[in-house]
């Protein structure tokens, strides 16, 4: 234990909270999935909201910031940092009930999401459902939902998490337990004078905070589906109906406990899958608009690196019934009936051939089939940091979002881009929605392939803003992005989000470092770290550029 953890350590334990200090647990806790690694001086393991409230109050009596965590599976350095790390997911992961009339569900945050779709689909005999299904989803929880608006495979039709809350129930960073809702602020307990007066207080600056700055937020924000950086502040307009609860969203930056949560009422409909191929992930691209005509369910999108890296890891038979081509198109169609949905697949692949850029489609109406295509998007994804070539991929500038009708556009100079700074990418993601996930070669172990790192993503961001889009569409701004947020938004519309910020966290506990006052984008990377056995810096990884990559599929890199 560091000295500096003994203040709070000692009031946790006065506390009854369960916490570890160990070195094990600190080290384990100093990574998520992004690039970033902190250290933090202790984990907490709440059980229960009281637990939550005394962990915050503690930490407030200590000047020690807090981390909320669930899965850890953050790709923008969102679940580490120092302080005191707080993990919902080990004990507070209960649903506390479904409500099949309401069609909500109140969970606590440790909930995998998964396991939320799965036991409201059972207990309302397949009705209801919660819709939103990132690829993480049987890993991720509620609360790192919560936290950076997660999307998923199907948000053409269903949205964002945002789109499917009622209400939060939240810890402050000065323990006042209180309620967003689509309307208001209140105190949890109406019988807590403290919380109801904190709650009232609240309630003015944050109207005030929309009056003094109706312009920005109606000009600058909501402005594409996948607009996830900074907060979303546009939720507080009076058009909007000062809805709290939805403009909670960001990277953890209050202690959460439970929420309500909308769940959606689904027929029991036919399904297939439409899958055209193409040559490129622009010439798929350019395609979205067309396919949205047909009022898709889900349009994902991936290129051949993750399909080769799958076939190569789990065989030739994990992907099957794959058309021709290097880039293609997952689109979930449904109807009322087989032959419908089956009819509506073949149209479908018509108008694309006529668009003139279809390489082969196939239409799957067949469940097992479409199970196994999904498989391909949603597994690849995880599998392409090691890559068949032999190379590594990276996250960093893994969350960009545009318009679905600029995608095209923006990839195409995205590619360009990438080849002036002799990188590779993995590209996948959410084509309906115009949110790309992709992995870059970076060398992160090298100061050289540092300074890439740092002027390609700083270009990229310039490049996507040009384009109109955001720097993040799902995974949030946190480590990786934060510092690039005054590319996208004017000085007052950041300096908005420091007010917005200061209303909840005065002191600056929670979460520091995300949107507001952040660090530099390299600043704690874990691969900086990495030496060789005399102490020397190494890298056994450089970005591949423009070289051709080897004939055949090379060792996994360790």
């Amino acid at each position: 234990m560091t000295p500096a953890a003994i203040p709070v350590i000692a009031r946790l334990h006065d506390a009854g909270i369960e916490v570890d200090p160990s070195e094990r647990r600190t080290s384990e806790y100093a990574y998520d999935a992004s690039n970033y690694r902190v250290r933090p001086l202790a984990v907490v393991f709440p059980r229960t909201v009281d637990d939550v409230v005394a962990t915050v109050r503690a930490c407030a009596a200590t000047h020690t910031p807090i981390v909320s965590r669930g899965g850890g599976t953050s790709m923008a350095g969102n679940a580490v940092g120092r302080g005191v790390v707080v993990d919902f997911s080990r004990y507070m992961d209960r649903i506390l009930e479904v409500d099949r009339d309401a069609g909500t569900v109140n969970v606590e945050p440790g909930v995998v999401l998964a396991t939320l779709t799965s036991e409201v689909e059972a207990a309302t005999g397949g009705e209801l459902t919660f819709a939103p299904d990132p690829s993480s989803k049987n890993r991720a929880t509620v609360g790192g939902a919560i936290g950076n608006d997660a999307c998923g495979n199907h948000s053409v039709r269903y949205g964002r998490t945002s789109d499917h809350t009622v209400e939060i129930d939240v810890v402050t960073s000065d323990g006042a337990r209180l309620t967003a809702t689509a309307t208001d602020l209140r105190s949890t307990d109406p019988t807590d004078r403290a919380s109801i007066m904190r709650a009232e207080e609240l309630s003015r600056e944050l109207r005030a905070l929309a009056q003094e700055h109706l312009a920005a937020f109606r000009v600058e924000l909501g402005q594409i589906p996948r607009q996830v950086s900074g907060y979303h502040l546009q939720n507080l307009l009076p058009e909007k109906g000062f809805n709290v609860a939805r403009a909670w969203w960001d990277p953890r930056a209050r202690a959460r406990w439970s929420w309500a949560l909308a769940c959606g009422w689904y027929p029991n409909r036919q399904r297939a899958a439409g899958v055209p191929g193409y040559d490129t992930v622009v010439d798929a691209a350019r395609d979205v608009t067309t396919i949205l005509e047909f009022s898709p369910a889900a349009v994902e999108g991936t290129d051949k690196a993750i399909v080769e890296t799958m076939r190569w890891r789990r065989g030739p038979d994990s992907v099957r019934a794959l058309p021709e081509g290097n880039a293609w198109l997952f689109v979930d169609l449904d109807g009322d009936t087989e032959e419908a949905v089956k009819a509506q697949a073949d149209e479908l692949l018509e108008r694309l051939s006529e668009n003139g850029r279809l390489v082969e489609g196939i239409a799957v109406p067949d469940p097992e089939e479409r199970a196994n295509l999904w498989r391909v998007r949603e597994d690849g994804a995880g599998l392409s940091s090691r890559l068949a070539t032999g190379g590594e991929s990276w996250p960093g500038w893994e969350d960009s979002a545009v318009a679905p009708e600029k995608l095209a556009d923006y990839l195409a100079d995205l590619r360009v881009l990438m080849g002036d700074y002799d990188l590779d990418g993995v590209m996948y993601g959410h084509f309906g929605a115009g949110c790309m996930h992709i992995r870059i070669t970076f060398d992160l172990r090298t100061e050289a392939g540092r300074e890439v790192y740092r002027n390609f993503t700083r270009d990229a961001a310039h490049l996507v803003v040009r384009h109109g889009g955001s720097l993040s569409g799902e995974h949030g701004d946190g480590r990786a992005r934060s510092a690039l947020l005054p590319i996208m938004y004017s000085p007052e519309m950041l300096e908005a989000f420091a007010a917005f910020r200061r209303v909840w966290d005065p002191t600056g506990l929670l979460n520091p470092g995300s949107i507001v006052d952040p660090e530099p984008i390299d600043a704690h990377l874990a691969l900086q770290a990495f030496r060789t056995g005399n102490g020397a810096r190494a890298s056994t990884c450089k970005p591949w550029g423009r070289r051709k990559p080897p004939a055949s599929p090379g060792t996994p890199r360790s």
